[in-house]
């Protein structure tokens, strides 16, 4: 019986997470590139810099040494936004090895229906990030969230 649970929440957790992949793509809305065997950087897993963000794009916690970039952090369009960083994460493409995890948050309390989002390069902007957010339906949709870059 306890496998049988642990087999269901197994298949939840990864139908939570693989709508976002299963989404994930360039810029334009096409399928992501594979990148070539071994060309990426090194990761060592260190959180460096952090942004929550509000639906409209707004920079929702600002602190004293905080490294997100307030004039390269927007709303783009229903469900897009980019979010410059600054400081130590002035540079935080893929290819660079560092890892960017977005994650869908109320900022305060309470809950979210069902949705994702997913980050890519932000062309044109090193310290910047992309991210692509959608409904439970995979429709652009605005969301506020929280995003982090490590390294």
């Amino acid at each position: 019986m306890f496998r049988r649970k642990n087999a269901l929440l197994s298949v939840a957790m990864c139908a939570a997470v693989v709508p976002g992949a299963a989404l994930a793509g360039d810029n334009n809305g096409g399928p992501a590139p594979n990148a070539p065997v071994g060309s990426l950087a090194l990761n060592a897993g260190r959180i460096l810099c952090t942004a929550a963000i509000n639906s409209n794009g707004t920079i929702a916690t600002t602190l004293v040494g905080s490294f997100i970039n307030p004039a390269t952090t927007s709303r783009v369009g229903l469900g897009l936004y980019q979010v410059g960083f600054k400081g130590p994460c002035s540079n935080v493409q893929a290819v660079n090895g560092w890892f960017r995890i977005v994650q869908r948050d109320t900022l305060t309390t309470g809950s979210l229906g069902a949705g994702s989002c997913a980050v890519a390069d932000r062309s044109g902007n090193p310290a910047g990030v992309f991210v692509n957010c959608f409904n439970g339906t995979g429709g652009a949709a605005d969301t506020s969230f929280t995003l982090s870059v490590s390294r």
